[in-house]
């Protein structure tokens, strides 16, 4: 559920983004037909190579991120500690639930960013004002997505770097025991 809503943040932030050019196109007393003619010469391009290459690229690598996420923080000792102690608290933790979350978020970025990258090469083909914005929006919603996954990819990391600097730490400690036992 938690997901839906994050999505639908991502929509929402995206479409006050839209509705902000919009009111900014009227404000300035913009010619509707020279934002168009600035989207399909300057951005459009830009964004269908942009977006249709990150999409193939998250693509290639969701698996590998997931499966080396899952090896080396999901399947570590501190990590089941860590969520025995939390399952005392809350009940219905699910174990993996935090990778799962990064997967699905992963597969809705790479989703977002094909469909925006798609939605440039159709919709914005068109020489309409209305067009060109839900072009934008969808490249908008696409890179909100992925910020989001980025997110969730960083806080997977920093619990991989606390699990080994807790694995140094005891290596350490175990060392110099041998050592004042000797």
């Amino acid at each position: 559920m938690a997901g839906k809503k994050v999505l639908f943040c991502c929509f929402i932030v995206s479409l006050v983004i839209i509705v902000s050019i919009f009111g900014f196109t009227i404000w300035l007393e913009l010619d509707p037909n020279k934002v168009v003619k600035f989207y399909q010469v300057n951005i459009r391009g830009s964004l269908f190579a942009g977006l249709l290459t990150l999409g193939g690229f998250l693509l290639s690598l969701k698996t590998f991120i997931i499966v080396k996420l899952k090896e080396n923080v999901y399947d570590h000792d501190e990590y089941e500690k860590r969520f025995k102690e939390q399952s005392k608290l809350k009940n219905g933790l699910v174990f993996y639930a935090p990778l799962k979350n990064l997967s699905d978020f992963l597969f809705w970025t790479v989703a977002s960013c094909i469909s925006a990258a798609i939605t440039q090469l159709t919709f914005g083909l068109f020489n309409c004002y209305y067009t060109t914005l839900f072009a934008l929006l969808t490249a908008l919603f696409a890179l909100s997505v992925l910020v989001y996954s980025l997110h969730l990819i960083k806080q997977c990391l920093n619990d991989w770097f606390e699990f080994l600097d807790l694995a140094r730490e005891k290596k350490i400690a175990e060392s110099s025991k041998e050592k004042d036992s000797d």
